[in-house]
């Protein structure tokens, strides 16, 4: 029972190690087309904290998603 135990954790460093180098290798996400990108004015609130936050640049034509914050959607101030 303890080699099968110890079979299974010495599978699950490999399979991370695996899983770690190949995110890494992967690199950054491309940066955005910059023709592509449109000033906005969108101001947030966070309901739980109170964090005020404005989203000032968007991809042109795509719905703003809310931000998170304190684990929270935060929700769009008047």
């Amino acid at each position: 029972m303890i080699v099968f135990i110890a079979a299974l954790i010495g599978l699950m460093i490999v399979v991370m190690t695996i899983w770690s180098i190949r995110f890494i290798s992967a690199g950054p996400p491309p940066e955005p087309d910059l023709s592509s990108v449109e000033e906005v004015d969108v101001p947030y609130l966070c309901t739980v904290c109170g964090l005020s936050l404005t989203v000032t640049e968007a991809q042109i034509g795509e719905e703003i998603d809310p931000p998170r914050h304190c684990r929270e959607d935060m929700v769009r101030a008047v």
